[in-house]
C-alpha cells in the first residue's frame, strides 16, 4: 500500500482547506472570541505576579486592594470561560458544517458515478468511506483544527507576556517550538504509514460484514460459516496489529515527548533564577509567574502533538474520500447541447462493439432496428450479450464504436432526463423502496397525481392486491419491501415504469422470478402497457415471447439468427434448440 508523501498531505490538508472559505464570518467572529479569551487568561499569571512581588514579598499586606486584584482574577477567569466557550462551540459549528459539505459532495459524486465503478468496488468499501472516513475529518476539524487554531493564539500570547517579563527567558523557551515541531515531523513521517494500513483494513471490514449479512442464506446452505470466520479473524488481526502500532508511535512521540520538554524548561528556568538569587537580582513573583507559563506553554505542545494522531487519521481518511470525488469514470456522457425529443421510439443499433473491460468484447458488431410500436425481443445463453445490449441503450455504460440511434437520432444527443423519462427499465429482480405504496410508485415525483398512480396498478394488475393492504396505495412499504411476495415487487415495478407514459419500455427478464400464477395474472396486463409503446424484452420463459414482432438470438456478444416464432422455428437451429430444451425441461417437471 503506497504511503502518503508529505507534498500529498500537504495537498489534502490545503484542499480541506478550502471548505472553510464558506464559513469567513463565523470563523473570524471564533478568532475574535477566542483571542479575547487568551488575553483574559493570561491576566492570571501577571496579576499572581504583582500579588506576589509587590504585596507579599514586601510584607505589604493592604488587603482591599488586594482583594481586588483577586477579584480581578476571578473576573477574568469567568470572562475567560464564557468567551472559551462560545469560541469552541463556534469551531465545533463549523465542523460539522463542512462534514456535512464534504459527505454531501462525496454522496453527489457516487451517484455521478458509472456502474463500473460499483462493479469494481464493494459496497462496504463504499459505505465506510461515507460513513467512517467523513466521521474522521469531522474528528480532525473539531478536534484538530480548533485545538491547533486556539493554542497557536495562546501560544503566541505566552511569548509576548514572556518577553515583557523577561527577554532572555523568554528566547530561550522559544528555541523549544523548533524542538517539538521535529517531533511532529518524525511523528508523521513514521504514523501514516500505519494509519492508512488501519483504515483500509477497517474498510475491509465493513465490506466482509456487509457480504456475510447479504450472503447468509448461502454460506449456511454451503456450511461457509467456518471459512468465513477464519477470513474475518485475520483481517481483524491485521487491523489490530495496525492499529497496536499506531498506538506505540503514539505513546513514544507525543505526551513522553512534551513532558520531557516541560522538565527540561523547568529545570533551565530554575538554574538560572537561582543563579540570579545570589546577585540578590531573582523576583519570586517573576519565577512564579514563569513557571505557570511554562506548563501553559507546553500545554498547547502537548495538546497540538496529542491530536496528530486524529489529524494523520482524518488525512488519511480525506485522501479516501477525495479519491471517489475526483474519479473520473462517470456515468456515460452526453454530446453538448443534446436537445433531442423522443417522439416515435424507433430504435437502431448500428454496428455496436463494446466491452466493459476494453479488452474483450461482449457486444460484437451488432446492428438491428425497432420500429415504433413494435417488440422485439432477445434471447440467448448466460453470457450472451442480452444485458449488455440494455446496459449500453440505457446509457448505463458507454460504448466506442457504432452509434445506437433513436428516431434517427444518436442517442448521445438527448438530454439524460429526456433518456429516463422516455425510457422505462424493468429489472428481473425489482427494488423496492421504504416508504409507502404510492412513493414507491411515483417515486417522490409530485407531478404524478394519485389518479396517474391508480390507473398504472390497474393496467398491470397492481390494484387488486394493493387495495386488499390495511391502508391501499398508502400502505407502510418497510426496507426492500420485505413483506410483499417477489410476484407483488414486480407488478409495483411495472406500474413505476410506465407512470410516466414512456415511449419505449424494457424488459430485463421482468417475470423470470414470478411464479406462474402472477404469471398469469400480469400477461394480459403486459400486452396492454405494450400497445403504442416499443418494446425490447429480454427473455427468460420463450412462451412469453411468441407474439414478438421480431426475435434476436445472441450468442458470444453476436446476432446468429433473427425473426418471428414462427420463422425461428423453422430454420430449426439455435431458437428451436432453446425451445425444445425448455419444453422437455416442463414436461420432465410435470411428469
Amino acid at each position: 500500500m503506497e504511503t502518503l508523501t508529505p507534498k500529498q498531505q500537504l495537498a489534502i490538508f490545503k484542499r480541506l482547506m478550502g471548505y472553510l472559505k464558506r464559513y469567513r464570518k463565523i470563523i473570524v467572529l471564533a478568532f475574535i472570541l477566542i483571542g479575547l479569551g487568551v488575553g483574559t487568561d493570561l491576566m492570571g499569571p501577571l496579576i499572581q505576579k504583582t500579588i506576589i512581588d509587590d504585596y507579599v514579598v514586601i510584607e505589604n499586606f493592604d488587603m482591599p486592594v488586594i482583594a481586588k486584584w483577586i477579584g480581578l482574577y476571578i473576573f477574568s477567569s469567568v470572562v475567560h470561560s464564557i468567551l472559551k466557550y462560545y469560541g469552541t462551540l463556534y469551531f465545533h459549528k463549523i465542523g460539522n458544517a463542512i462534514t456535512k459539505d464534504i459527505r454531501l459532495d462525496l454522496f453527489k459524486s457516487l451517484q455521478g458515478l458509472g456502474m463500473r465503478y460499483f462493479d469494481q468496488t464493494p459496497v462496504g468499501s463504499i459505505v465506510s468511506r461515507v460513513t467512517n472516513d467523513t466521521e474522521g475529518i469531522r474528528e480532525m476539524f473539531i478536534h484538530v483544527i480548533s485545538v491547533i487554531l486556539t493554542n497557536v493564539v495562546v501560544i503566541i500570547g505566552i511569548v509576548i507576556v514572556m518577553y515583557r517579563l523577561n527577554a532572555l527567558l523568554a528566547t530561550i523557551f522559544v528555541m523549544f517550538i523548533p524542538v517539538a515541531i521535529f517531533f511532529v515531523w518524525v511523528y508523521q513521517k513514521y504514523s501514516t504509514k500505519y494509519y492508512q494500513m488501519a483504515r483500509e483494513k477497517n474498510s475491509q471490514i465493513n465490506t466482509r460484514i456487509s457480504e456475510s449479512i447479504s450472503g447468509m442464506k448461502i454460506i449456511q446452505e454451503f456450511n461457509q460459516q467456518k471459512r468465513m470466520i477464519k477470513e474475518f479473524s485475520q483481517l481483524n488481526n491485521e487491523y489490530y496489529e495496525a492499529s497496536y502500532m499506531n498506538m506505540k508511535i503514539d505513546a513514544l512521540l507525543l505526551s513522553p515527548v512534551i513532558h520531557i520538554l516541560t522538565m527540561i524548561a523547568i529545570a533551565i528556568l530554575l538554574s538560572y533564577t537561582g543563579l540570579q538569587s545570589f546577585n540578590g537580582q531573582v523576583i519570586v513573583g517573576t519565577t512564579m509567574a514563569f513557571v505557570e507559563l511554562i506548563y501553559r506553554f507546553f500545554d498547547p505542545l502537548f495538546q497540538i502533538m496529542d491530536r496528530l494522531s486524529i489529524y494523520q487519521e482524518a488525512l488519511v481518511s480525506s485522501e479516501r474520500v477525495f479519491r471517489i470525488i475526483d474519479h473520473q469514470e462517470v456515468t456515460p456522457q452526453q454530446n453538448e447541447g443534446a436537445d433531442a425529443e423522443m417522439k416515435d421510439g424507433k430504435i437502431e443499433f448500428k454496428n455496436i462493439t463494446f466491452s466493459y473491460d476494453g479488452k474483450n468484447n461482449v457486444l460484437k458488431d451488432v446492428s438491428f432496428t425497432v420500429n415504433p410500436g413494435e417488440t422485439i425481443a432477445l434471447v440467448g445463453h448466460t453470457g450472451s450479450g442480452k444485458s449488455s445490449i440494455i446496459n449500453v441503450m440505457m446509457r448505463f455504460y458507454e460504448f466506442y464504436e457504432g452509434d445506437i440511434l433513436i428516431d434517427d437520432v444518436s442517442i448521445k444527443d438527448y438530454p439524460i432526463e429526456t433518456l429516463r423519462n422516455k425510457m422505462a427499465l424493468v429489472l428481473q429482480e425489482p427494488f423496492i423502496f421504504y416508504g409507502n405504496v404510492k412513493d414507491n410508485i411515483r417515486l417522490m415525483n409530485d407531478e404524478i397525481s394519485d389518479a396517474a398512480i391508480i390507473k398504472a396498478a390497474r393496467l398491470v394488475q397492481a390494484d387488486k392486491f394493493i387495495s386488499e393492504l390495511e391502508d391501499g396505495y398508502d400502505a407502510h412499504v418497510i426496507e426492500g419491501g420485505a413483506s410483499f411476495s417477489v410476484g407483488q415487487k414486480q407488478l409495483l415495478s411495472f406500474a413505476r415504469a410506465i407512470v410516466n407514459d414512456p415511449k419505449v419500455l424494457i424488459l430485463d427478464e421482468a417475470t423470470a422470478n414470478i411464479d406462474t400464477e402472477t404469471e398469469g395474472l400480469i400477461q394480459e396486463g403486459l400486452r396492454r402497457i405494450r400497445e403504442g409503446r416499443t418494446t425490447i424484452m429480454i427473455a427468460h420463459r420463450l412462451s412469453t415471447i411468441k407474439d414478438a414482432h421480431k426475435i434476436l438470438v445472441l450468442e458470444d456478444g453476436e446476432i446468429k439468427e433473427a425473426g418471428n416464432h414462427d420463422e425461428l422455428m423453422g430454420l430449426k437451429g439455435l431458437y428451436f434448440a432453446m425451445v425444445e430444451l425448455q419444453n422437455n425441461a416442463m414436461d420432465t417437471e410435470f411428469n
